[in-house]
């Protein structure tokens, strides 16, 4: 499997963060996992790295279900930064509504949708969704036809 070098996730369910880093390095997926339990913490450090030059996230994996600052309100000020574009973004929920796909779509930089918990297989799916830049935007949002538990306990797609 190919290694990234910077992952991030951002989101305020401690078990979530937990389990996906478990899954990460355990596949060694990324030789390093930035965890940020808001999106506000997680703006802050962005605006960091970029002010010093230092190195971006080659992924972020972020939840729409979180208090101050929700998915939708973080990737709106991210998606304005300098840097933002270069960097594929995937919406990491447990579930999600028709409209919110349809939000999703409006977003560039969001390359598809993650339902918890992450597995082995998603991650290759994400690695074969951030390889291919010739996708149409209403392409790159993927999700479930199937919403049982055994979709998401077997991890057969994304």
């Amino acid at each position: 499997m190919k290694k990234l070098d910077c992952i991030w996730l951002i989101d305020d369910d401690e078990i979530a963060i937990y389990l996906a880093d478990r899954v990460i390095q355990k596949v060694e997926f990324s030789k390093d996992v930035e965890k940020f339990n808001s999106g506000h913490s997680a703006l802050k450090h962005l605006e960091f790295c970029i002010n010093i030059n230092e190195n971006l996230p080659d992924l972020i994996l972020f939840d729409l279900n979180m208090p101050n600052m929700n998915g939708f309100e973080f990737i709106e000020q991210f998606s304005k930064m300098e840097g933002s574009k270069s960097i594929p973004t995937f919406i990491f929920t447990s579930a999600i509504s028709q409209q919110e796909i349809e939000k999703a779509k409006q977003y560039s930089c969001i390359k598809g949708i993650i339902l918890k918990p992450l597995s082995i297989q998603k991650l290759n799916k994400i690695l074969r969704l951030i390889d291919v830049e010739c996708m149409e935007p209403y392409e790159k949002v993927f999700v479930p036809h199937v919403h049982s538990s055994y979709y998401l306990n077997t991890g057969t797609g994304i």
